[in-house]
């Protein structure tokens, strides 16, 4: 088949979309396919140190997936332009969309943003290509929830983008079975909603594993590393970290890295130097491969999200912290998808965002019992083989696209 993808981050940027979506051009690949994305041009904030300021062609090949990247306006620390950005990014999308000449059997596309719904339907009508909407998170809910989005005319708009998205879409998929209850409850089908885990293949993610001497390079054999590794944002909470490791600042063997980039950095990074958090150090955005060598290297690692946040949102880091065996604490409402995976995962522990004291316990007892972060990390990889394996779900989407196109038949498209 000729499968599109469009996603606003492909490499070299890096981060949990641009991971996701290469993973899974290969797998498409890999089965047979002729895979073609469409994305924006890499935005230095988005990049390893080393690629910042490169030049990147606007068209090439990586790993047997054609890539068509756009050159738009984007700013991260801009919230104006990261919402503008939403809106215009469509336009771009399809001018390239026209530019390639090229009939595709399907159109998979990451949302967020939400407004590339509209560009499903510009797709659709231009020459009748049908689009399967991978939602990854819920805009505008999420937005709203922590206090991001407050203009009540933007919400309003963005809030009948997304019923019309979920109500006339050709197919969406999502990454937890509350994600089809929750678009269902909002005018969806559930005929045309499935869950589907993001996955990667397994013998991939096994090299990734092979390194591990982030403590010996950091000069920090002998600690007890606890670390978050991923965007640093509102939607987190990440303030907690800090605290429970002010909590634990006497405790010398124990040690907190925290791995990434985004809104909040400065602030972290400002409360870790007025509050003289000393066991706390703070790491920029980081290649693929050290980013996992960080993982391996880990004894506990962490997954944060803010209280406030009721969509039924499933971190992207969780799969790889479940394929490196790693005992997971997550942070966040125990009534999330998120804690009902980890439970049911049986991989860690799920600690309330305000139960400040119950996470420094928590911390303590794995660190005294290796033999209990072993069991959770077995757990974890045994639930990861089962559900995420990246070949069951292409599979899956294959089966999806087959069942479109006979549809699209069907009704003369």
């Amino acid at each position: 088949m000729k499968i599109l993808l469009i996603v606003a981050y492909f490499s070299p940027e890096i981060g949990s979309a641009a991971h996701v979506y290469r993973d899974l051009g290969k797998a498409f690949v890999h089965n047979g396919h002729e895979v073609d994305v469409i994305t924006s041009y890499p935005r230095d904030f988005n990049l390893v140190q080393s690629d910042k300021r490169k030049e990147f062609s606007l068209e090439e090949t990586i790993d047997g997936i054609h890539v068509h990247r756009c050159r738009h306006p984007a700013m991260r620390d801009s919230m104006l332009v990261r919402g503008l950005e939403h809106f215009y990014l469509p336009h771009y999308y399809f001018k390239k969309y026209r530019e390639l000449g090229k009939k595709f059997d399907i159109c998979l596309m990451y949302i967020p943003p939400l407004p590339l719904y509209y560009l499903a339907k510009k797709i659709k009508r231009h020459d009748g290509t049908p689009s399967i909407l991978n939602f990854q998170d819920f805009h505008p809910q999420e937005l709203t929830d922590v206090g991001v989005l407050k203009n009540l005319v933007i919400i309003k708009i963005l809030e009948h983008n997304e019923r019309q998205a979920y109500q006339k879409s050709d197919f969406i998929t999502v990454l937890s079975s509350a994600g089809i209850d929750y678009i269902t409850e909002r005018g969806g089908n559930p005929e045309k909603i499935a869950h589907i885990y993001n996955g990667v293949i397994l013998s991939d993610i096994d090299t990734l594993f092979t390194k591990h001497d982030f403590k010996e390079r950091e000069g920090i054999q002998d600690k007890f590393l606890v670390s978050y590794a991923g965007i640093l944002s509102p939607f987190q909470g990440l303030d907690r970290i800090l605290e429970a490791a002010k909590a634990l600042m006497d405790k010398k063997e124990i040690i907190f890295y925290i791995v990434g980039d985004g809104m909040i950095k400065s602030h972290l990074e400002k409360r870790i130097k007025e509050e003289r958090i000393d066991n706390v150090r703070i790491l920029p955005l980081q290649p693929r491969d050290e980013y996992f060598n960080i993982v391996n290297s880990s004894d506990i690692c962490l997954i944060c999200l803010d209280e406030r946040m009721k969509a039924p949102c499933f971190p992207g880091k969780t799969i790889n912290l479940l394929a490196a065996k790693k005992p997971i604490i997550a942070i966040t409402d125990k009534m999330s998808e998120t804690a009902r995976i980890i439970t049911e995962a049986g991989c860690g522990e799920v600690i309330e965002p305000d139960n400040a004291a119950g996470l420094q316990e928590v911390i303590l007892r794995l660190y005294s019992s290796p033999e209990q972060r072993i069991i959770y990390g077995k757990r974890g990889r045994n639930f990861f083989e089962k559900n995420m394996a990246l070949e069951k779900s292409v599979k899956t989407y294959e089966n999806i696209i087959t069942k479109i196109s006979s549809n699209n038949i069907r009704e003369g498209l």
